[in-house]
Formats: C-alpha cells, structure tokens, sequence
C-alpha cells in the first residue's frame, strides 16, 4: 500500500519528495532496488531523531494497526504537519488519536479501500487509488484543516471520500472486508479437509477448481500479519457480523433438510434471483449494467 502511494503520488506530481520508512533491512534494500520512493529510513533512525519528523509536510502510517498506534503515540508534541494512516480497523486508532492530542491536531484517519493479496514494494501499482473510495475518519479534536487536506490528498490520487464514524466504520468493514475474509479462509481449508477433494487435484494435471472457488479463495492468500491485526483490532463486529451469517446458514441447511425442499428449483431460483439482485444493490450495478 506504501509503495503504490508513493508511485501515485509521482505519477500525479514528479516534484514532491517521498520518503519511506521501513522496518527490515530486506525491506530497505527492496525499496531502495526499485526507487518507488527518494529516500529511505530505517525505523530506528526516526526512534533516534524524532525530530526528523518536522521536515516532513504529511506522514502517512502504512502499518498494521497495533503498529500503527505504537506510532502515533512517539510522535513529537511540537510535530505541526497533517497525519493519516491507511488502517483497515479504527476503533483503536481513534482512541489512540484521542489519547495523544487532548486539543485541536493535524491527525484525520484514512481507510483506501483497495489494495491486493500480494504485498511488498515489488507489487507496488501506481493506479491502485485511481476511481476507488476512501473512507475518512475524524478523531475527537481534528481540525477543520486537517479534514480539507486530507480529503483533498486523496481525490488528487483519483480516489472517492466519504465520511463515517469509527464506530460505523469498523461494523460495516466487519460486513464487507473482514468477515468475507475468515470465511474465504475458513473456506480454503474447509476444502482441504476433504481427502477425495486432495487425491483428484494431486493427480489432475492442473489444478482442480472453477471459477468460483478461485474468486472466492483470493483473500485467502493475502498478508496473515496484517490480517491477523485486523481482525484482533475488530473482534467483537467480527463476531457479531459471523453469528449472523451462521444463522442465515443454517436456515438454508434447515431448508435442505426439509425433503419436500430438495430440489425445489422454484425456491432456489428465487433465491439466487433474490442474490443477484443483492449484489448489483451493493456493488451499485444499473439495470443497464446487468
């Protein structure tokens, strides 16, 4: 996500100066390799110094969320720029926010909702902001400032903004991002467990799936640290969201098990019909589209 920031930002301004900070020395010779950024540092340089964070005009938190409030909170008092993040959770980064600045501040969340299964500099897309939406998130003392600029950083890039609370944010992600992503994993090795499934791929000479199994596993191959946080930082809509979704499941079972349902294509039309026009409500398809 950093690096495609970068990329974005040069490719809309060549003059403005990038500099990435990164953990890991493997990290640093990656960024430095493929110069998606003018300068690099490591972490500990900015531990060391935190004054090198006043020649910086905005500083963006491309973390993990837990890593992302550790930061927040080392931020020098007497730092005047704008700060965002691109956490996926905000519940504990505006609690952070809120625990660091007690008056009026630069910090205003960003959530980019894009991004790819492949992480690291080398998957770094210059066009991965372009027509997508991202969601800003005010802390309790933001400045009006702050929620101009912000907004106005994202829009350069070719992104969308809207405006919703943490709290309504991290119960519609539970919805749309991070439940999908336990059950597209819960799915993935639900599918291994089954041996006849295992013996006929292994002898297949490609592997054994459709289209709908590889589009719905996608996720599943995605950075298990990131979403290990994420899904720690949101637990309890995560929760919430899979109860709800294990009752809408075991109606269906209910219904399978009624024998005068089976094979009722009346009723599962309508079902998938009912599903269809779900998804064109959600991902906003016109009639046109369709």
């Amino acid at each position: 996500m950093g690096g495609s920031l970068s990329l974005a930002l040069k490719k809309y301004n060549k003059e403005i100066k990038v500099t990435g900070v990164v953990r890991s020395k493997s990290s640093f010779e990656e960024a430095r390799s493929l110069q998606i950024v003018d300068s690099i540092l490591m972490e500990e340089e900015i531990l060391d110094d935190k004054d090198i964070c006043h020649s910086f005009d905005l500083i963006v938190f491309g973390l993990p969320v837990d890593l992302t409030c550790e930061k927040i909170l080392s931020i020098p008092d007497t730092y005047r720029g704008y700060m965002t993040d691109l956490g996926s959770t905000k519940k504990e980064i505006i609690q952070t926010v809120n625990k660091k600045f007690s008056s009026t501040h630069n910090y205003f969340s960003s959530h980019p909702m894009t991004g790819s299964e492949l992480s690291g500099a080398k998957n770094s897309l210059a066009g991965l902001y372009e027509n997508k939406l991202c969601i800003l998130t005010p802390a309790e003392h933001s400045s009006e400032s702050s929620r101009i600029k912000i907004q106005e950083f994202w829009k350069v890039l070719g992104s969308h903004t809207i405006e919703i609370s943490e709290t309504d944010h991290d119960e519609i992600l539970a919805y749309l991002s991070h439940s999908p992503h336990i059950i597209s994993s819960l799915m993935v090795n639900w599918v291994t467990e089954n041996p006849l499934v295992l013996d006929y791929n292994d002898q297949s000479p490609i592997p054994l799936y459709g289209g709908g199994f590889r589009d719905m596993s996608r996720i599943a191959g995605s950075n298990p640290e990131m979403w290990e946080a994420i899904i720690r930082t949101n637990h309890n809509s995560v929760k919430k969201s899979l109860i709800h979704f294990q009752n809408k499941l075991n109606e269906l079972i209910l219904l399978l098990e009624k024998e005068e349902k089976m094979g009722d294509q009346k009723f599962w039309g309508e079902y998938f019909k009912k599903s269809k026009i779900s998804r064109n409500k959600i991902l906003k398809i016109s009639s046109e589209e369709k």
